[in-house]
């Protein structure tokens, strides 16, 4: 009976630890170092890749409010990254940014 717990507790911890959401490998710390105001939205995509989420919202105040796009990676609150961006579709600049490697 002992032996079976044992086994179950370390298939638990296990599953635990690689059920953990983490940043992917392309956010080393030379990828992060290039991050900075002003850079495209496709410069962002070829160092890090697609966003897990991306979400749209009003920023600032009135009368300079703009539409703000923000993207998302990893998860709360382990490992996450931010990246939120004014302009248009396609042609979106790097506003803000948030990266939360440990």
């Amino acid at each position: 009976m002992r032996k079976l717990f044992t086994l179950f507790f370390l298939v638990f911890v296990s599953f635990s630890l690689t059920s953990c959401s983490t940043l992917s490998s392309s956010f080393t710390t030379e990828n992060v170092m290039k991050v900075h105001q002003g850079m495209s939205s496709n410069e962002i995509l070829q160092l890090f890749g697609e966003p897990e989420s991306i979400s749209s919202a009003v920023c600032g105040r009135e009368p300079n409010q703009w539409t703000c796009t923000t993207w998302k990676y990893g998860e709360y609150p382990v490992y996450r990254a931010s990246f939120t961006f004014s302009g248009e579709p396609g042609k979106y600049v790097l506003n803000n940014f948030d990266i939360k490697k440990n």
